[in-house]
């Protein structure tokens, strides 16, 4: 059997090292992908067996290490009101929504968004359940396990929420440096939301509901955008 210490910062180092590391790598396939559905739904399958997997490799480094998952936030929010706190993230989906600027879906930004937003029926089908794994899952690695983790052994939360929200952001790196900073700054708020409520379940909400309103948002964009780029071309 493995030591604890030894899974936990190994899970830790997968989380903060290895995952941005592959975004990096990968990012150029994905922006280089098609948009075809079949694409999209091995990417959405995917995207689900790894983010279950590590979230079982986290569950299992902390039993390990007799530690329960409410020790890191698993667990409900003092006041049922607390839910909403994490639906502060979905004021940049909604200004979106409101703004008539298209600058942001160009370039290398835009052919990511191609490659994994849902456009039809069949594949926003199969995005809920990947939008609700990236809310649960995402969240519990990120903002629980590796923030409380980190904030543990630097004896400081501030720099757990820092370190693990670059991380997060940096896993976002396929949609090239727009997905990296709107993943760094969305990362810190949920860490922000998690250290006032002491619980992931508003952040979990939070970040399904505005993976769903987001990708609603960038569909629609998307496709406003095809005339366009269509007459330029």
């Amino acid at each position: 059997m493995p030591h604890p210490t030894v899974m936990i910062i190994l899970t830790l180092l997968i989380l903060i090292i290895a995952l941005p590391l592959v975004s990096l790598w990968t990012g150029k396939r994905i922006r280089a992908a098609a948009s075809a559905s079949a694409g999209k739904y091995l990417r959405y399958a995917r995207t689900i067996v790894i983010l279950w997997s590590l979230t079982a490799l986290a569950l299992y480094a902390l039993r390990l290490h007799h530690l329960e998952p409410a020790s890191v936030g698993l667990r409900p929010p003092r006041y049922i009101v607390e839910l909403l706190v994490g639906l502060v993230t979905l004021v940049a989906p909604v200004l979106a929504s409101l703004g008539g600027s298209r600058r942001v879906l160009e370039g290398d930004y835009a052919r990511a968004l191609r490659a994994v937003v849902p456009t039809d029926r069949g594949e926003w089908i199969l995005f809920v359940p990947v939008a609700a794994s990236a809310g649960i899952c995402e969240e519990f690695l990120y903002r629980g396990y590796a923030l409380s983790i980190i904030g543990s052994m630097t004896g400081s939360l501030i720099v757990g929420a820092v370190l693990s929200s670059v991380a997060f952001g940096i896993g976002h790196a396929y949609q090239g440096k727009t997905g990296v900073i709107g993943a760094t700054i969305t990362g810190f708020l949920y860490a922000c939301v998690f250290l006032v409520t002491g619980s992931l379940y508003p952040c979990m909400l939070g970040h399904f509901i505005q993976d769903m309103a987001g990708a609603a948002v960038l569909s629609r964009r998307l496709d406003d955008a095809k005339p366009a780029a269509a007459t330029s071309g």
